[in-house]
């Protein structure tokens, strides 16, 4: 955090493409389409914005204390089933912090498990938006997993 300080980010604030869609756009959207008062659309956008900020720091919380660690038993995070149902499929800790490459966070996918983040970035790899995604080979995981798990 406290390197997080230091960074200048005037040049990100200065963006007007930046204040709209950060600032003005979650506020005016709901006013506009839905007639909603000034400070229901801002409470609401409030709201939004606290729970993502709550679901980012279950997982850098309980992610790190509570679930087993079946890659790396050497290192604090752990696989956490609820923190991976709260956070649209961060839960897999472990395994992120063993291949922190591994664009899935995840041994599993998206498919046979509850990955949304993993689902969207494929999504995008379909449309072309993303690209060189990589993933770690089932015999390497199995082989870490038997030396430090």
């Amino acid at each position: 955090m406290a390197k997080g300080k230091t960074i200048d980010m005037s040049d990100v604030w200065a963006d007007p493409i930046v204040i709209l869609i950060w600032g003005v756009l979650p506020i005016s959207v709901p006013i506009y389409l839905w007639n909603e008062p000034f400070l229901r659309a801002f409470y609401g956008n409030f709201f939004r914005y606290v729970m993502s900020l709550h679901q980012a720091w279950l997982v850098n919380s309980a992610a790190h204390l509570f679930g087993n660690r079946p890659y790396d038993s050497q290192i604090q995070p752990c696989e956490n089933i609820l923190v991976q149902y709260l956070s649209i499929g961060e839960g897999y800790h472990n395994y992120h912090h063993t291949y922190p490459w591994d664009y899935s966070a995840s041994e599993y996918g998206w498919k046979d498990n509850f990955n949304i983040a993993t689902a969207f970035i494929d999504l995008f790899a379909q449309l072309g938006l993303a690209y060189d995604r990589k993933t770690v080979a089932k015999h390497i995981i199995k082989k870490r997993m038997a030396k430090t798990g």
